[in-house]
């Protein structure tokens, strides 16, 4: 997300330089979270996404400094946790030990609050669900901007992307993606296989695509996928008929955007940002949090009704041009950063 607003603020001439996002690698400058305030240049705003030290990152910049932080996940208010998942100690300023085993969770919680209020920042949230609870903990106003990727004036058409990839024109095809594959935690990667077996159990004519982690193969008809550059990703989404999407937590997902992108519906889990996303029954359908047997009910229920996919998928396509561009994106922190002249 970070790389497509700076160049999209590139692109209308804003001098946008790399965020420590994508300078905290290898190689480049800077390397470490300390070494950020130091690479501040005079008259810059400074815009952070995020980082694997907060305490770090915010200690190395001046009392005072003017800063935009968009907020991807809980870390900045918490002892640890990218999302609390209904912790019970988290709302009396974390535990210690910390039962999911943080270490220093409260210490370093307390510490990333103290550091915070050093300096004058503006905090950006893609949701209203991470707007809410990041307002709770950390006592200030935090904006909304949701995410937005390229839109695409025309994607390939079903049979299209199916003869690009080899696949038969008259099967079921259900697409499950995440960072990680079978073994992303938060996306319910390690039921991916259950819930694909039932799907199949219930729609023999079914071919399946997990898609995300580091390995290849083939179960059966379900085809692995190692990560894929976005345009693969794409085509495979233009073939599929539904994006399964059994989230525990989520702020506002780029993969449910991409799919909307490609008149994709998506099943998920009800959890975070999603409903901000999808629109159920219209571009999709949300399922209670967990309830995977209804995770499954209602993906069989959409895979045995052509009609219903076609009409969520136009919707989700229409829908997501109207809110999600990255070009709507880039005029909303754009206005942000012109509070600071």
């Amino acid at each position: 997300m970070a790389r497509l607003l700076l160049d999209g603020l590139a692109g209308q001439g804003a001098d946008a330089r790399l965020s420590f996002e994508h300078a905290e690698r290898e190689g480049s400058i800077p390397t470490l979270p300390a070494d950020f305030g130091d690479s501040l240049a005079d008259g810059f705003l400074p815009h952070v996404h995020c980082t694997g030290n907060w305490p770090e990152l915010l200690a190395s910049m001046p009392e005072g400094q003017e800063v935009v932080i968009t907020l991807h996940d809980c870390e900045l208010f918490t002892g640890g946790c990218p999302y609390p998942l209904h912790c019970p100690t988290l709302d009396e300023d974390c535990a210690n030990p910390c039962p999911r085993r943080f270490s220093r969770s409260a210490e370093i919680r307390k510490l990333k609050h103290q550091l915070l209020d050093r300096l004058s920042p503006v905090l950006v949230a893609p949701s209203r669900w991470l707007a809410r609870l990041a307002k709770s903990h950390l006592f200030r106003n935090v904006m909304v901007i949701p995410n937005g990727i390229p839109w695409p004036e025309r994607t390939p058409s079903k049979r299209e992307a199916r003869a690009a990839l080899g696949i038969h024109p008259a099967v079921h095809v259900v697409l499950f993606a995440a960072h990680g594959g079978t073994g992303a935690a938060y996306k319910s990667g390690d039921r991916w296989l259950d819930i694909w077996k039932e799907v199949k159990r219930q729609v023999p004519e079914t071919l399946g695509f997990a898609v995300g982690g580091d390995a290849e193969g083939r179960e059966g008809d379900l085809v692995i996928w190692p990560y894929v550059e976005r345009d693969r990703l794409g085509l495979l989404m233009a073939a599929a008929d539904l994006l399964l999407y059994p989230t525990r937590a989520d702020n506002h997902s780029l993969v449910i955007l991409e799919a909307m992108a490609h008149s994709l519906p998506v099943v998920s889990f009800d959890v975070g940002g999603v409903s901000e996303q999808i629109l159920n029954d219209h571009t999709g359908a949300l399922v209670p949090a967990g309830d995977m047997a209804a995770f499954v009910e209602t993906s069989v229920r959409l895979l045995k009704s052509s009609t219903l996919l076609s009409d969520m998928g136009r919707t989700a396509f229409s829908t997501g041009q109207r809110r999600f561009t990255v070009e709507r994106m880039v005029r909303d922190y754009d206005a942000v950063y012109r509070k600071f002249e």
